[in-house]
């Protein structure tokens, strides 16, 4: 290159104008490279159900990425609803599987080879489960039509489509079992289900009413009578009962079914169900609703509440609406109804001695509900088990703190609860994980499920993490008498997970012998299924799991631990390119976060991580592009910690800045890091981080923002764990709010975001709102935003074209700096940046 400056900044210019100009007319999906698509189109993991008698293991392949036709196809937004008005289905189902392969667990010894259950070529499934005698598997089978239920007989291995007229699965892909497997309630199409869209024909009004309604900011709300109607049609859908040789008995009448529970012993059916008036304000889980009470036969025997909307519930993160709530079957009794009774009229902030009350209502419901206990904290969740015991969790959110107590429902001892342990929410080093829980009997007729009691002990297994890393276990805790009440030991430890893999106990087949099926994974390993007896050691290899990206084969991958510039403890996942030496110099380095609050701050520097899990990729993460040459530095340590009295955002900004200062500072002393060639992304609340970091510090060359909320202003009643609201800390807001500082965002910033984000608070308005700021102060900036996609990109296309952003940004102002600051000398890159729409 001529070693004439002026000549030399105006080639270097133009280049940048001629590079960024042809970015700026791809309005098309466009694709990455080769390696960032292999990490797209490979193979996810599967899920698996286990038979209630244990005989049977399915195995579910699940789809991959949906393509944007689909997305694209028709939907309407009803009441934080998204629903395909023609198939009367949500629109965009979360989880859904391509097969199921069933593995008979019993003649494993006499090689039996694994089956694929027989599908249509277009049908996807959804809701896999067993019955309750382990004699079917049941599944809804989604098609061009709607909805349709499905049993297969695993003796006869046949399937047949049960229900006789189409479902109603708007709010859901619902049905539940009778216990004695004879047949299954669920929702069917009424003939007044309308795919009808009425034109609005009249102003759109609300009104308010005096009382206080400070809820969260949330999209595809109704706004209107016709939408009322719509909603109203849509979800309207009868209830039933079908046999499983066709028959069909309703239970009660067409109505907005929001849930339903059966009593164990079959006899009895809670209903929950939308009730009017309708709210403008929140999501139709939060309407008003009626709790009803049938009986097998469909007859309606009581109202058991009135449920208010939820929009006028008081503010705090553990307040609650007013009435009964948790309204549940008792799993380990035939016909007995549980609830919660809020004591403090649902308001967090009221202080009272005891906040919540658990009581019990019997068949045939007539008498006065027994109290059971009462907690000073909220009750978050009530686990039922054998012998006339629970589990009480209670919460409380403003010391981010919960317990868990043993609860004996004898009557004798009523009010006794013994604690089990309690920590701070975000604790993990001290999880004791999932209660290992079987069907109840009685009579010799199955019940619900219950935790089960080993020789007077609890059995719970958890992930066991840890200073050194996670090493899962099983672990048996022993009730003693305490005082005349029950409290729990010391855990014993039954089995734990090799040094040398990653091992997590999948399921409890046997407790003599001890045998378990596990699943298992090393550094170069993916996860497999294998059952294994614990006292011999022998083992048998059930399912194996096949990902192999050749582009990765090779990174390498570590944990790194430093400190903040106060002590305290930090730690992220370094990955490095196959073949990197430190000798080989620096790299461009790409750090990816999530702030979290935490009021402890030895809960903020626990570290969650295995050195044994493999390399499992997700392109939505930033580990892709180490194949590119880039440092990846992932789940950076972000805490926010307030302690005492202290709240964890008051200073949000300088926790913020000092964490990735230290971040940065440590890569560079490892000699990894390029502190010129350093760029910041995360999603959602991370895109919130990276725009903040950029116009609060000069620490990096570049940021990545997806879908994020930039001013805090538009939600004003609170976001992620900030509970105070607009009103009472104005200064918070606006201090936190990168769009009020826009004028300090002086690095390049790639904003991307679904056009439809039906996040609470991240309106696809908060990119568009910073991106104009951006430029309208002469800044850096691109916008891509992305149609039909919400929250979390969902079609093929988008995400292979989000690969190719990012792919070039980060090649644009990671690894040609000098091209990135000439462009900028000359101000003329902010005439190029354009948004990017793809349609």
């Amino acid at each position: 290159m001529s070693r004439n400056p002026l000549l030399m900044y105006a080639l270097i210019a133009i280049c940048s104008l001629l590079l960024f100009s042809a970015n700026a007319m791809s309005n098309s999906y466009q694709l990455p490279t080769q390696a960032l698509q292999d990490v797209v189109e490979q193979t996810k993991n599967v899920s698996t159900r286990l038979s209630q008698d244990k005989q049977w293991l399915a195995i579910l392949t699940p789809r991959k990425h949906l393509s944007i036709d689909t997305l694209a196809q028709t939907e309407r937004k009803l009441a934080g609803l998204r629903v395909s008005p023609e198939l009367l289905i949500p629109s965009r189902i979360k989880y859904s599987y391509l097969s199921v392969e069933l593995i008979n667990l019993t003649k494993l010894k006499a090689d039996a080879e694994p089956f694929t259950i027989p599908l249509p070529s277009a049908m996807q499934l959804a809701n896999v489960s067993f019955s309750p005698d382990s004699r079917y598997l049941s599944y809804i089978g989604l098609t061009k039509h709607g909805a349709d239920l499905f049993i297969y007989d695993l003796e006869k291995q046949q399937s047949r489509k049960l229900n006789p007229s189409r479902l109603n699965a708007t709010l859901g892909l619902k049905y539940i079992w009778q216990n004695d497997s004879k047949g299954v309630f669920t929702n069917l199409a009424t003939a007044t289900s309308s795919n009808s869209n009425p034109v609005a024909t009249a102003p759109n009004i609300s009104e308010t009413s005096g009382q206080k309604a400070p809820r969260r900011t949330y999209q595809d709300l109704l706004k209107n009578p016709q939408d009322e109607a719509e909603f109203t049609a849509l979800t309207t859908s009868q209830l039933s009962f079908i046999s499983l040789n066709g028959d069909v008995k309703p239970i009660g009448k067409p109505a907005i079914n929001i849930g339903y529970s059966l009593s164990p012993n079959d006899k009895y059916l809670v209903v929950k169900r939308i009730a009017s008036p309708f709210s403008y304000m929140v999501k139709y889980y939060d309407f008003a609703q009626s709790v009803e009470l049938f009986s097998q036969t469909g007859e309606k025997l009581q109202t058991l509440a009135h449920l208010e909307s939820s929009e006028y519930r008081p503010p705090g993160s553990d307040s609650v609406r007013k009435g009964p709530r948790m309204i549940h079957w008792r799993s380990d009794k035939p016909d007995t109804l549980a609830f919660v009774k809020a004591l403090d009229k649902g308001d967090s902030r009221i202080k009272i001695n005891y906040r919540d009350q658990l009581l019990q209502l019997s068949a045939p419901f007539t008498q006065k509900p027994m109290p059971l206990t009462k907690t000073p904290w909220r009750i978050s969740k009530i686990t039922w088990g054998e012998q006339n015991t629970a589990l009480v969790t209670e919460r409380q959110s403003d010391k981010k703190q919960m317990r868990v107590s043993l609860l004996d429902t004898s009557t004798d001892s009523s009010q006794g609860l013994s604690l089990w342990y309690q920590k701070a929410i975000r604790d993990t080093y001290n999880a004791p994980g999932s209660l290992y829980r079987q069907n109840a009997k009685l009579n010799g007729k199955h019940l619900g499920r219950v935790f089960k009691l080993h020789d007077n002990s609890l059995l719970h297994y958890g992930l066991g993490a840890s200073p050194e890393g996670y090493q899962p276990f099983l672990q048996s805790s022993l009730l003693t008498p305490l005082k005349g009440e029950q409290s729990i030991a010391k855990p014993t430890t039954l089995w734990q997970s090799s040094t040398q893999q990653l091992e997590r106990v999948k399921y409890i087949l046997k407790l003599e012998p001890l045998t378990l099926i596990i699943s298992r994974q090393g550094t170069d390993t993916p996860s497999h299924l294998v059952m294994l007896d614990v006292a011999s050691g022998d083992e048998q290899l059930l399912y194996q799991n096949q990902h192999k990206l050749e582009a990765y084969q090779g990174m390498t991958r570590q944990l790194v631990n430093y400190s903040r510039d106060d002590g305290l403890p930090l730690s992220g996942v370094l990955y490095l390119p196959a073949g990197y030496s430190t000798e080989d110099g620096p790299l461009p380095v790409l750090m990816w976060a999530y702030p979290r609050e935490y009021k402890n701050a030895e809960v903020a520097s626990q570290v969650n991580y295995s050195p044994n899990q493999y390399n499992q990729i997700s392109p939505k993460g930033p580990v892709p592009f180490a194949a590119k040459g880039y440092a990846i530095f992932d789940k950076v340590a972000m805490p926010i910690v307030g302690e005492g009295s202290d709240k964890p955002n008051d200073s949000f900004r300088r926790q913020l800045v000092a964490n990735a200062n230290a971040a940065i500072d440590t890569l560079v002393e490892m000699g990894v890091a390029d502190r010129d060639r350093v760029a910041i992304g995360g999603h959602s609340y991370g895109a919130f981080m990276v725009a903040n970091l950029l116009a609060h510090s000069d620490l990096f060359a570049a940021g990545i923002a997806r879908s994020g909320a930039y001013n805090r202003t538009l939600t004003p009643f609170g976001f992620q764990h900030e509970k105070r609201n607009f009103w009472e800390a104005p200064s918070l807001y606006q201090q936190m709010s990168p769009f009020t500082h826009a004028d300090k965002i002086d690095e390049p910033l790639l904003l991307m975001h679904g056009e439809m984000d039906s996040n609470s608070g991240t309106y696809p308005m908060q990119s568009s709102r910073l991106f104009k700021a951006i430029r309208g102060l002469g800044g850096q900036a691109r916008l891509v935003t992305f149609p039909y996609e919400s929250h979390s990109y969902k079609a093929k296309e988008s995400i292979m074209h989000m690969l190719w952003e990012q792919e070039t940004w980060l090649e644009q102002y990671l690894k040609k700096p000098a091209l990135a600051r000439g462009s900028e000398a000359l101000k003329q890159r902010s005439e190029t940046e354009t948004q990017m729409t793809f349609h």
